[in-house]
């Protein structure tokens, strides 16, 4: 099977997460940065609430908002993540502001695309060919010749990343109501891909000033892509 490289993988979710000491002031002011935000987004919704945490969705992404965490999915990511950068840019500043946050103790970047095989067997090969794992293939503990998920983990004292890759099957189901159901056909089907899902975050602490999502966001995204394909081209 030809190396995969990372143009192969299409993005399927994006998420920047921020995580802080406990914000108690989140049971007061839950509501201002929803109130803070809504101008910026379309459609936006509230989905879930609790005194701990509260989610909302609009048409440009979710968001999440915790005691100690925040972080805000999108499942359509523009070219260079601008569009997404200044999303985060706008919910964390309101929420960095309402709660008065002024350090991070972490800021993820979590990048998850799919390369969609034939089958979950031609899926298993693709990862099988990498050989990351960098043993011969042989049948291990009474099951499969070959691993079907490679996780990676690099870290120091400022900056990590986690890199997975699998093997897997997701179904598809959907009924159309019984007044529909013989003008819409059902669907009932399963897709087969390799996922990529790489986790890049800070380890040491960051103060708020000197951070900026507009410019971290494109930028940790390029990384990722880049050592993506490193990986995958490095296997071969």
């Amino acid at each position: 099977m030809p190396a995969l490289t990372i143009d192969d993988f299409k993005p399927f979710s994006v998420t920047c997460e921020l995580r802080y000491k406990n914000a108690f002031l989140i049971y007061d002011r839950t509501g201002q940065v929803l109130q803070d935000i809504k101008n910026n987004f379309t459609n936006i919704a509230v989905t879930s609430g609790s005194p701990q945490q509260t989610a909302w969705v609009a048409e440009e992404g979710s968001f999440t908002l915790e005691l100690g965490a925040c972080r805000f999915t999108a499942n359509r990511l523009d070219k260079n993540g601008e569009s997404f950068a200044k999303h985060c840019e706008v919910f964390f500043d309101a929420v960095a502001t309402q709660m008065e946050i002024g350090v991070f103790t972490r800021i993820g970047l979590r990048y998850i695309a799919r390369r969609e095989c034939k089958s979950l067997d031609e899926a298993k090969t693709a990862i099988a060919s990498m050989s990351l794992a960098n043993l011969k293939p042989t049948r291990r503990f009474n099951s499969s010749d070959s691993p079907t998920e490679i996780l990676f983990r690099w870290e120091d004292k400022e900056i990590g990343a986690f890199v997975r890759l699998k093997a897997e099957t997701a179904e598809i189901k959907l009924s159309a109501p019984p007044e529909m159901s013989e003008y819409v056909p059902k669907i009932d089907k399963e897709i087969s891909f390799v996922t990529l899902d790489v986790d890049y975050y800070t380890v040491a602490p960051v103060e708020r000033e000197q951070w900026n999502p507009l410019e971290w966001v494109p930028q940790k995204l390029r990384t990722i892509r880049k050592e993506s394909d490193g990986i995958l081209l490095g296997s071969k």
